[in-house]
């Protein structure tokens, strides 16, 4: 049930980013950067259809983040991109290039390698003591603050790279917080407003928002895509096994089989990710142009 609830929630994202970049590259590029540019873009429908389907995808990975381990999920997640690709392809009847079909594979066999090699705990608790949290949140915080201070007087590739970091890095520990408060409704539906939990995760959710944005608006998607992609389930799967005390087994050659599991997924993601015309359509011109 919890591969289930994270892909259907992959896909929920996927198609969310195939409708909204469908919409984004109708709106005239000199609105990117400004305010204007979501006005629009809400008045038109294709674009509030991909938002609620980003909204579905984040109460299906919610749902599946309920008992499932962040090791467990979100390296599943990553298969959004795969999904936008498959309908932005079937969209455009333009049929996927023998690379791009191979790098998927790499993806969804590397993805498969390690969840069966590993056997990650399939649930997790979310429990954490104050003083743990505050370790994570302070590491967190950390990151983003160095990595926005240096990217915002960097420029060129530097500043894409600094500020996808930040973006992978914050989309990660929203993770972590959708965890916290998926456990909270537990406690029932408005008892959950008593604890610090949804305010948490509407603070995390719009600072990676912002994150993600200003790392796009750098003018870099063949540099900020696969850093975000990459990174995000990394530092998810880092903050579970040390904030959850999620377990992955490497005894024997389960160490070796992972590392070249995760390799191959991970060189998947790269030439996806860093493809000018699958960056194209993953981040669409309005959205990557330099603020003007």
């Amino acid at each position: 049930m919890i591969v289930t609830l994270a892909l259907l929630s992959a896909l929920a994202f996927g198609g969310g980013v195939a409708f909204e970049a469908r919409a984004a590259v109708e709106v005239p590029v000199e609105h990117a950067g400004r305010p204007s540019l979501l006005v629009r873009l809400a008045h038109r429908p294709l674009w509030l259809i991909g938002l609620l389907a980003n909204i579905a995808g984040f109460g299906l990975q919610a749902a599946a983040l309920h008992r499932g381990s962040l090791v467990v999920v979100q390296p599943l997640l990553t298969t959004s991109l795969l999904f936008t690709l498959l309908i932005i392809a079937v969209w455009t009847r333009s049929a996927l290039t023998r690379s791009q079909w191979s790098a998927i594979l790499l993806v969804v066999f590397g993805l498969a390698i390690f969840l069966g090699v590993s056997s990650p705990d399939g649930s997790s608790a979310a429990t954490a003591d104050a003083k743990s949290w505050l370790l994570c949140t302070v590491a967190v915080v950390t990151i983003l603050i160095a990595t926005v201070t240096a990217g915002l007087r960097a420029s060129g590739t530097s500043r894409a790279a600094l500020l996808a970091i930040a973006a992978g890095t914050s989309d990660a520990y929203m993770a972590t917080l959708a965890k916290a408060f998926s456990r909270s409704l537990d406690h029932g539906i408005w008892a959950v407003f008593r604890t610090w939990t949804p305010y948490a995760v509407v603070a995390g959710g719009v600072t990676a928002l912002v994150f993600i944005s200003t790392a796009y608006q750098a003018g870099r998607p063949t540099v900020t895509l696969p850093i975000i992609t990459v990174l995000d389930p990394i530092v998810a799967a880092m903050i579970g096994l040390t904030l959850y005390n999620e377990h992955l087994r490497f005894g024997g050659m389960r160490g070796p089989a992972i590392v070249l599991a995760v390799a191959g997924m991970v060189t998947g993601l790269l030439i996806l990710t860093r493809d000018d015309a699958v960056a194209a359509e993953v981040v669409p011109d309005v959205l990557a142009a330099e603020p003007t």
